[in-house]
């Protein structure tokens, strides 16, 4: 939008030049015509007087080209009429002469002015674009984390200090605002909108606040921008450009936050990849010396309490080595579970008989009933999936821990109970999470890999887990699995 000012719609020359300017033509051509009278004629020397009527309308404006008219038609009438030297007006083609003088002189100052108009309005769009295009090329050439500090410079450097505003952060930003210019930037960062100085909205702020993007749903970043020096207020005009200027400038905030979201990501990714590779090799290297301590364990094991204790230590960390293996399977995607009948019973057995509890101290008691339909799985999976679950409920149970199942619909049910302070049920979720640690309650101790790989597995084959209550006090989880025949129905 290009600045229609009071002073761009007349745009001369110097006023007191153009009338000397517009005087000198007219006795410039007066003193010609007089000395070639003769031989031109008047009507040829009539037409020379729209000369400087020409010039002065032209360069200076609508009031020399009228003062040159004027003069030319008293010039006229002076020199060259008869008599001579006389300023008489007795035929009507004098009075005709002074009207034409004068419209020629109206006529040419409208056009001049019109197409100087123009002209200013090209160079205003030529500067406008060319401010554009070195703001674009600025930006592009800066690294990310400058863009915008090389944009405030810019902005500084040609329309008066500039300071770029966080969603948000306006008080922390922009201390020497005052009320209303920190309401003006709160409206702006809000709805989208110019305010302050210069604008509709607010204008008697000292600040003009532009958007960086328009009307972004739940606002966003501002640029502010000091009052011109000499209390000038902005045009429109600039206030368009300034807009549009503010425009690139949220690109390239656009393009930084794209950035810093990128490294983020790539730092979690790098993390991720770093925790995954510990993972897999504390797994695999420390199961062969494990077997072998345990192996020897076994051997010496003729119910001395130390041996029967440190074999009992050496099971616990085989299980968590793995835990780290079924984390990396998790994590990697090679968890491809069969879908075989599996009988809960032997499995249930078998999964106590790898975490016996120490004889007196807590009673694990299981209620499976032998007719239960067999259930769809991986006997692998599913093992571990129990293996952790008891774990878990002989770690934080006070006095016992029991196992039940049943049938619901198409389901088989199995819940682990145990007699602990349970979990507060706002953070019931969280006991699934790697390495989570749930303050105040039962589930602070362990690995925490535990739940979470019997979550992995148990989505991995279908089942689904979930954590309850139990009915005498402390936590519950029950894993709801799908029944399958013997013949595969």
């Amino acid at each position: 939008m290009i600045d229609r000012s009071p002073a761009l719609r007349h745009p001369a020359r110097s006023p007191a030049r153009s009338y000397v300017v517009a005087a000198l033509a007219v006795s410039l051509v007066g003193g010609l015509t007089l000395a070639f009278l003769p031989w031109l004629g008047l009507a040829s020397c009539a037409l020379l007087f729209q000369l400087p009527v020409l010039l002065a309308a032209v360069e200076g404006g609508l009031g020399p080209g009228l003062m040159a008219a004027v003069l030319a038609a008293f010039a006229y009438n002076f020199l060259l009429l008869p008599p001579q030297f006389s300023l008489r007006i007795h035929e009507a083609e004098n009075i005709v002469s002074v009207v034409v003088l004068i419209v020629v002189a109206y006529v040419s100052s409208r056009l001049a002015t019109a197409l100087r108009l123009r002209e200013l309005e090209a160079s205003q769009r030529a500067d406008a674009s060319g401010e554009l295009a070195e703001l674009s090329a600025a930006l592009n050439a800066a690294p990310p984390v400058r863009a915008i500090e090389h944009a405030l410079a810019f902005l500084t450097a040609r329309y008066g200090r500039a300071l770029f505003l966080p969603q948000d952060e306006i008080e922390s930003t922009a201390a020497a605002f005052n009320s209303l210019e920190h309401s003006a930037a709160a409206w702006s960062m809000h709805n989208g909108d110019m305010t302050g100085h210069g604008t509709q909205i607010m204008p008697e702020a000292r600040w003009t606040f532009l958007p960086l993007a328009p009307r972004r749903p739940g606002g966003g970043p501002i640029v502010a921008l000091g009052q011109p020096g000499g209390r000038a207020v902005r045009a429109e005009g600039q206030l368009a450009h300034l807009q549009q200027l503010c425009r690139l400038i949220g690109q390239a905030a656009d393009r930084l936050a794209l950035e810093q979201a990128r490294l983020d990501r790539q730092r979690l990714e790098d993390r991720d990849r770093l925790r995954r590779a510990l993972l897999a090799s504390l797994g695999h290297d420390f199961r062969t010396p494990l077997t072998v301590v345990m192996g020897e364990l076994e051997s010496l094991d003729h119910g001395q309490s130390a041996v029967v204790r440190a074999l009992a230590a050496a099971r616990r960390l085989d299980r968590k080595m793995d835990d780290l293996v079924g984390v990396t399977r998790i994590e990697h995607g090679g968890l491809a579970p069969a879908r075989d009948a599996i009988d809960l019973v032997d499995v249930v057995a078998d999964a106590c008989a790898a975490v016996a509890p120490d004889p007196g101290n807590i009673a694990l008691q299981s209620h499976i009933a032998p007719d239960l339909p067999f259930v769809a799985g991986d006997a692998v999976l599913l093992r571990h999936v129990l293996v952790n679950l008891i774990d878990n409920a002989l770690r934080h149970a006070r006095s016992q821990v029991t196992i039940d199942a049943g049938t619901s619909g198409g389901n088989v049910w199995l819940s682990m109970s145990d007699d602990g302070p349970g979990v507060p049920p706002a953070q019931a979720a969280a006991v699934f999470e790697r390495f989570a640690r749930i303050e105040g309650s039962d589930r602070s101790g362990g690995s925490g890999l535990g739940l979470a790989i019997v979550k992995g597995f148990a989505d991995a084959m279908a089942m689904e887990i979930a954590i309850t209550d139990a009915p005498g006090g402390g936590a519950c989880f029950t894993l709801t699995m799908p029944a399958r025949a013997m013949d595969g129905a």
